[in-house]
Order: C-alpha cells, then structure tokens, then sequence
C-alpha cells in the first residue's frame, strides 16, 4: 500500500460518512484512515460501518486538535502499514481521482517538494509563508484575503505545471512520508488554525517546498464542523490566538514588542470578525 488518506471527523459523522463514500471510489487511494478525535457525539458508532479491506475506523484518545489527530492518524498507518504518501482531508472537502494522481505523480517526480495542493474552487487556499509582518496581516479578514485572491489569480494564469507556493491550506493536500517524518509531522502544540503556518515552515527549514498544481482543482465547503461547532467567526476566532502566539515565539523568534503589536492587533482583529458577524446576521 502506497498512498493513504487521512481523514478527521469530530462531531460530524454525516459528513464523514459522505466524503468516505466519495473517496474510496478513488483508486489513486490504497488505504483511507478515518480518525474520530474523542467525539462527544455518536460518531464512532456511526461510522464504523466504513470498516473494510480499503477503510480502518480509529479514535483518537483525546481531542488535541486537528495536528495531534492528523498526526494520531499518520503515525498508525506508519505502524500498521507501509505509506509513502499521505492525503491530508477535511470531511468538507470533494476531489477527482485524476487530481490525486497528478498529486501523487508530482511529489514522486520531485522529492524536493514536501507538500503539493491542487488550487480551491471556492475561496483560497494558497498564501505567503508569513514573517512578522505576515503573521500581522493574517489577523485581518479584509488584509489578508485581498492578498490570497491576488495570489490565487497568478496561480490560475499560470502555464506551468506546478508552482512553488509559501503554504497551503489544511483542508486538502498530500504530503510525503519522507517530508513528514523528517520534520515530525504536525506541531502538536497547536489545537486549531497556524497549523499550515508551521508546517511550511519546518518544510523549509528541512529542504522541502510546497507547491500547487495549477490545473488541478478541488471543493472545500468551508469548515462545516468548525461552523457547526463556534456558529461564528468571533468564537472559532478565540482559538487563533495561542496558535499565532505559537508561531510567533517558536518559529518567527518574536519579542516582546513583537508580543505588543501582535495583542493590539489581534484585539482589533476581534472587533473586526464581531463585526462581521453582525452583518451577516442581519443580511440573513
């Protein structure tokens, strides 16, 4: 067995259940990994049906977040299995099997690029490797989706095959086996957003790129659980702060008048997504 796909569900079992159904039809996938993350819900019971040949069913023993489960999830087919490739999934997300074959074709042809993405329909998936100033620029909705629009439109006029790109987004992409345990996978430290953040950058301080394949694509219906979960960009908004404050320290080596911006700026960041919030209610 070859490539695996690893997918978490917590508290969302439908959804599972229906981007399972999906993906096993995909023959560029040997072996696909369902990782319940503690759900307080049914879900287990719900989706151990999927059990077969093709499918294992597996819980996690705590929810630490979408590293510690990704990781719980590559570290078992690690133990159990022989992966050289792993896909990286949101339960929201829908693909083509071609696309995962030129995913897989491009990091088998190219060992020096640790992670390959195909570009999203909906939204944006693709971003600058944050420094300081980045990372700044990332609290801010407006700020730094104006600047992944502009990203993702030079991505699409793109003849190349494949581009190099800063990070790409959690919700789908492939990483090899060789890339993951060089840098030791996910950074458990985190529980929810910075994630890609912090993979990019122990990709690049091991030799590895990223890149995304410009002719390939792929849906993601944005953060159905997450949506599920918080109801709102406010409340899903609190858990970016220990994760950006992660990067911050450990990655970027920030200060404490770092430390100062950073606070301000998050605090006006939260007013902004309250904001948001607001007209969204009212323009339902």
């Amino acid at each position: 067995m070859k490539n695996f796909l690893i997918v978490l569900n917590y508290n969302d079992a439908e959804t599972t259940l229906e981007f399972v159904e999906m993906a096993k039809m995909c023959n560029a996938i040997d072996k696909i990994v369902v990782v319940d993350n503690c759900s307080t819900d049914y879900s287990l019971s719900k989706l151990t049906c999927l059990k077969s040949d093709k499918i294992d069913v597996i819980q996690t023993d705590k929810n630490g977040g979408y590293a510690y489960g990704n990781n719980f999830g590559c570290r078992y087919a690690e133990k159990n299995y022989n992966p050289k490739l792993f896909f990286i999934s949101n339960p929201d997300v829908r693909f083509e099997n071609p696309v995962l074959q030129e995913m897989d074709k491009l990091s088998n042809n190219h060992k020096d690029i640790g992670v390959v993405a195909p570009i999203v329909n909906q939204g944006y998936n693709i971003w600058n490797l944050p420094k300081f100033w980045g990372l700044i620029e990332s609290i801010f909705l407006i700020w730094f989706n104006l600047d992944k629009r502009k990203i993702k439109r030079k991505m699409l006029s793109s003849k190349n095959h494949f581009e190099t790109v800063g990070v790409v987004e959690g919700s789908f992409f492939a990483i090899s086996r060789e890339a993951y345990d060089k840098i030791d996978g996910f950074d458990e430290k985190t529980f929810l957003y910075c994630e890609e953040n912090i993979l990019a950058r122990r990709l690049l301080r091991n030799g590895y790129k990223e890149a995304v394949l410009p002719k390939c694509r792929y849906d993601h219906f944005h953060s159905v659980s997450i949506k599920k979960h918080y109801g709102g960009k406010v409340k899903a908004f609190k858990n970016f702060h220990k994760s950006m404050l992660i990067y911050l320290q450990d990655y970027l080596d920030g200060g404490i008048v770092e430390r100062i911006i950073f606070e301000i700026c998050f605090g006006l960041g939260y007013i902004e997504r309250y904001m948001y919030d607001i007209y969204m209610k009212v323009r339902k």
